[in-house]
C-alpha cells in the first residue's frame, strides 16, 4: 500500500505533546542514559536494558536512510516502557512518504543491575503494528564506572542477519516457522520470537566529562534484506558511532555516523509529570492561631473560619464528647489535608468538653467512612508541634458512618447542603501518529465545563467545546464514511467553531460507605445523548474495586444548531468494571468487559499512574469482536491510547481543578468505543480509600 500525503512540517507536531512539560524535568544521575533511533533508551540503532525514571514520557524524531521515525513514549512503570511510534519510509528527508509503519512497542526490565548482575530486560518492537520493523530481543547492560555496555540477541528485524540458530525451536515448532516481513498482515502473537535465525547486537556508550555529552559505538544485526530487494538500497555496515547531547533538562540530540556513508540524527523531548510545576489546589500556609479553645460550642464562627480557609463544613452536631461534622472534599488536593484543617477549625469552637473529632468526607453527595481524630492529637500539632502525623495515624480510627444527620433516606435534604457552582477549563490536545491517510492527524480544543448541586442532591453540568484547530479533514476524504458511524465522521463534529459538549442531570447516592450509584441523563459527551447509570462497590480497606454501567443512548446530528439534534436509532451499551489499586506505586489497573457504541463486545485493559501534584497517564488497549479496516489492507479488532492529563488550577486567574489533556490515539474508530460519561463514581471516589489516607497521610497538618 503506497502512501503519500505525508508531509514532513507534521513530524513537528509530534514535540508538542511534551512542549508543555519542557521546564519540568530534572536530569538525575540515574538518567544520562539517551534514546536509540525507535524511541527506548538504547545505543545509536539498538536498544539498551536501562529504564527511565517511572512517568517519563519521551517525543522526538529520528532519521536512518531509509527511515524517519515519529514516537511519543512513556515510563507507565517503574519495570515498563511502552512507545507509540510511526515509522516513514522515505528516499530522502525532503521528499515525502512512500510508506508508514506505525507500530506499538514495549520494554520490560525482568532483572534490575546489582553489583554483580547486569540489568536485563525483554522487549518487542512492532508488538503490535506492521510485520516489516517488526523484532523481539532480550538486552543486558552493566555499569562500569563512566561507560555503560550493551549486549543482547535478536529475533525478526534485529536478527535479521542470522547467524545463529534460533535456540527456541527445541521448545516449540512455533519458533521456527518462517516470518516474512512483506506480508501485509500485522505483526501477532503468532510471530513472536519465531525464525530460523538469530542475531546478537551489542555496544557501548561511555559519559563523557562534559556534562550532558556521551559518546556511542554499537554493532546491529539488521540485514535490510526487504529493502535490498524492493529497491537498489545499499545498506550501510552494521556498526555505527554516534555523539549524544542533553543540552539542558528536557531537550536532547543524537548524531552520527552508520558505516561510512551514512548519517543518523535524532532530536527529543522528555520530561517527568511529578515535576510539572502545577497542582491541582495550594492551600495558603495554615496560621498557628489555635492557642485557646473557646468556652462554648460556636458552629457559625466555626463554619465561617473554615470558609475563610477554603473549607467546606456543615452538619455539625455534637453527643457527648464527640463532634460530629461532614466535610466536603475539592477533589484536586488530598483528603487528608483537607480533613486536617477541618479538625483545626472544629477543634478550636467546639467548646471545652469534646475529645473526639469525627469527619465524614463528601464528596457529589456521596459519602466516605468517618475519620475519628483525637483533639489532643490535633492540638498538640498545632500549637506544640508535639504530635506527628504518624502519631495522629496511630489514633485514628477508620469507621462506618455514625453521624446521626448523616443521609438516611434515597433523597438528601436540603438541610445542610452547600449549592455551590464551579467552574474549570481544559485545554485537550490529541494526536495520531497511526493513520494511513496522512500520516499524523490532531485536534486541539478549549472546554469550558461548569457544575452544580442545586437541588435535593442532583448535580447539574454543562461544558461547551471550543474547537481551536485539526487537520481531520483529510479523514473525509480519504476514508470511507461508516453506515452507521460510531465516532468515524469525528470531522462533522468539529467543523463548528462552538458546540455543546455536554449538558445533563445526574443523582449520587451511597447506599453505604462503600456502595455508590450516579444515574445520568442528558447530553452526556460531544457524540452522544441518553440516560443511563453505574453502580461501584469500593471497600474502604482493600485495594480491589468492582461496579457494572448501562447506557441506553442516541447519536447527536452534526449537522443541527450546536450539535443538539438527535437520530431515530438508540444503542445499548454496558459493561463490568473491575479496579486494582497496585501497592506503593500510585497505580491502578482496571479492566472493562461488555458491549461497546458499536455493538462489539469485548475487553479494555488499562493502566493508569497519578502523582502527587495532579498528574496523571493512562494507557489503554481494547480488544473488540468486530474489526475495521486496518493500515495493512486487512482489518483490526484492537484501539489503543496513551491519556496524559496535566493541572493547571494553581495558577492565578484560572480556575481550580483545570487541566491540560494530552492524547494519543487513533482518530476516527468505531470499534472498542466507550461511552465519556460526565460522572465516572471510580474517579469521584478516589479520596474514599484507606489507600488514598495512607498515601497522602504526611499533608494532614500542612
Amino acid at each position: 500500500m503506497q502512501i503519500k500525503s505525508l508531509k514532513r512540517p507534521h513530524y513537528l507536531t509530534i514535540a508538542a505533546f511534551c512542549a508543555t512539560l519542557c521546564h519540568a524535568s530534572t536530569l538525575s544521575a540515574s538518567q544520562r542514559h539517551s534514546p536509540a533511533l525507535s524511541g527506548f533508551l538504547g545505543l545509536n540503532t539498538v536498544p539498551s536494558a536501562r529504564m527511565d525514571e517511572i512517568g517519563t514520557i519521551r517525543a522526538g524524531i529520528s532519521s536512518l536512510d531509509p527511515y524517519m521515525h515519529g514516537y511519543i513514549g512513556v515510563q507507565i512503570a517503574e519495570p515498563l516502557y511502552i512507545n507509540i511510534r510511526q515509522s516513514a519510509e522515505i528516499s530522502s528527508i525532503k521528499s515525502g512518504a512512500e510508506q508508514l509503519y506505525p507500530s506499538i512497542d514495549l520494554k520490560l526490565r525482568l532483572l534490575k543491575e546489582s553489583a554483580y548482575r547486569p540489568e536485563v530486560s525483554i522487549g518487542l518492537q512492532s508488538i503490535i503494528g506492521h510485520k516489516m520493523l517488526a523484532s523481539e530481543y532480550i538486552a543486558l547492560s552493566k555499569a562500569y564506572k563512566s561507560f555503560d555496555f550493551t549486549a543482547g540477541i535478536g529475533w525478526g528485524r534485529m536478527g535479521s542477519a542470522g547467524k545463529i540458530r534460533n535456540p527456541f525451536k527445541s521448545i516449540s515448532s512455533h519458533f521456527g516457522k518462517n516470518r516474512d516481513p512483506s506480508n501485509e498482515t500485522p505483526n501477532a502473537p503468532s510471530d513472536w520470537f519465531s525464525g530460523d535465525f538469530i542475531d546478537i547486537f551489542g555496544g557501548i556508550e561511555y559519559f563523557t566529562p562534559v556534562k550532558g555529552l556521551s559518546l556511542k559505538l554499537d554493532y546491529g544485526a539488521d540485514s535490510y534484506a526487504r529493502e535490498k530487494l524492493d529497491s537498489d538500497y545499499n545498506p550501510a555496515s552494521p556498526w555505527g558511532f554516534g555523539a549524544s547531547y542533553k543540552h539542558n533538562k528536557w531537550f536532547g540530540a543524537n548524531i552520527g555516523i552508520q558505516g561510512k556513508d551514512k548519517v543518523f540524527a535524532q532530536i527529543y523531548l522528555h520530561a517527568t509529570p511529578s515535576k510539572w510545576p502545577f497542582t491541582h489546589k495550594k492551600y495558603s500556609k495554615p496560621k498557628a492561631f489555635y492557642m485557646l479553645r473557646t468556652d462554648n460550642l460556636n458552629t457559625a464562627a466555626m463554619k465561617q473560619d473554615a470558609e475563610n480557609d477554603d473549607i467546606d463544613i456543615s452538619n455539625i452536631t455534637t453527643s457527648g464528647q464527640i463532634i460530629y461534622a461532614d466535610l466536603e472534599l475539592s477533589p484536586k488536593a488530598p483528603a487528608p489535608q483537607q480533613i486536617g484543617r477541618a479538625a483545626r477549625h472544629i477543634s478550636m469552637h467546639s467548646g471545652l468538653d469534646i475529645e473526639k473529632i469525627s469527619i465524614t468526607p463528601t464528596y457529589q453527595n456521596l459519602r466516605a467512612s468517618n475519620v475519628n481524630i483525637m483533639r489532643k492529637d490535633v492540638e498538640n500539632s498545632v500549637n506544640n508541634s508535639n504530635s506527628s502525623p504518624q502519631e495522629i495515624w496511630k489514633n485514628t480510627e477508620f469507621a462506618v458512618t455514625d453521624n446521626k444527620t448523616a443521609q438516611s433516606g434515597f433523597f438528601l435534604s436540603t438541610k445542610g447542603i452547600n449549592n455551590k457552582r464551579t467552574f474549570t477549563l481544559s485545554l485537550e490536545n490529541q494526536f495520531s501518529l497511526s493513520e494511513e491517510d496522512s500520516g499524523i492527524l490532531y485536534r486541539s480544543s478549549a472546554i469550558i465545563e461548569t457544575r452544580s448541586s442545586p437541588f435535593l442532591g442532583f448535580i447539574t453540568g454543562s461544558a461547551l467545546r471550543l474547537n481551536l484547530a485539526d487537520n481531520l479533514d483529510k479523514l473525509e476524504k480519504l476514508r470511507p464514511t461508516a453506515a452507521n458511524p460510531v465516532r468515524s465522521n469525528i470531522y462533522d463534529f468539529t467543523r463548528k467553531r462552538i458546540n455543546i459538549e455536554n449538558t445533563y442531570l445526574s443523582y449520587t447516592h451511597s447506599f453505604t460507605d462503600e456502595i455508590h450509584a450516579a444515574a445520568t441523563a442528558g447530553y452526556l459527551e460531544e457524540f452522544y445523548a441518553g440516560y443511563g447509570g453505574e453502580i461501584l462497590y469500593r471497600p474502604f480497606k482493600s485495594r480491589l474495586a468492582f461496579g457494572a454501567e448501562i447506557w441506553n443512548i442516541s447519536r447527536r446530528n452534526p449537522f443541527t444548531p450546536l450539535n443538539l439534534g438527535l437520530s431515530d436509532a438508540s444503542i445499548i451499551s454496558g459493561h463490568v468494571n473491575g479496579w486494582y489499586d497496585i501497592p506503593n506505586q500510585n497505580m491502578t489497573l482496571s479492566a472493562k468487559v461488555g458491549r461497546f457504541l458499536a455493538g462489539d463486545s469485548g475487553i479494555s485493559l488499562g493502566l493508569g499512574k497519578s502523582f502527587n501534584n495532579g498528574a496523571k497517564i493512562i494507557a489503554t488497549t481494547t480488544l473488540s469482536n468486530y474489526s475495521e479496516p486496518d493500515l495493512f489492507g486487512g482489518t483490526t479488532s484492537a484501539y489503543h491510547s496513551i491519556n496524559l492529563s496535566l493541572p493547571i488550577g494553581s495558577i492565578s486567574y484560572i480556575p481550580q481543578g483545570s487541566e491540560i489533556r494530552n492524547k494519543t490515539a487513533p482518530f476516527g474508530r468505531d470499534i472498542g468505543q466507550t461511552l465519556n460519561k460526565p460522572i465516572d463514581l471510580f474517579e469521584i471516589t478516589e479520596s474514599f480509600t484507606l489507600d488514598h489516607m495512607a498515601d497522602n497521610w504526611l499533608d494532614i497538618m500542612e
